[in-house]
């Protein structure tokens, strides 16, 4: 993965926050999301030998979309400034996030929504043994 090309894309994307200048580079982003694609599956096969429980995610599956839900968010960019995925992604269990940004980047994990008892037992763990 060449992340020169993916942070040089982002911040010109950042500058040229439009559709028409998407529309102009779509067939570079295609190549970078490739790419990082490419990248997470790597990744993600790394992970799935160190770890008998990881959930394999394709890249293709655990890639976020770079458009901005403008329905509940009217004043955000139409456009993110990062590429981001989720891997590990086992049905009703918690997961890893990663982002890939010029301004920030970020690896986190979590559970997402979890229903009452399991939210009870995570808490109870952190309340246990932080």
């Amino acid at each position: 993965m060449n992340f020169n090309k993916l942070f040089d894309f982002l911040s010109e994307l950042e500058k040229n926050n439009s559709k028409v200048w998407m529309d102009s580079n779509r067939k570079r982003y295609k190549e970078i999301r490739t790419e990082f694609i490419n990248w997470l599956d790597d990744l993600d096969n790394t992970l799935a030998d160190i770890d008998q429980d990881y959930y394999p995610t394709p890249g293709k599956k655990g890639i976020n979309r770079i458009n901005n839900n403008l329905m509940f968010h009217p004043h955000k960019p139409i456009y993110k400034d990062h590429f981001g995925a989720g891997l590990d992604k086992a049905p009703g269990a918690g997961d890893f996030y990663i982002q890939i940004g010029i301004n920030e980047s970020l690896l986190a994990g979590g559970v997402w929504r979890p229903d009452p008892k399991s939210l009870r037992s995570i808490r109870d763990a952190i309340d246990y043994n932080g």
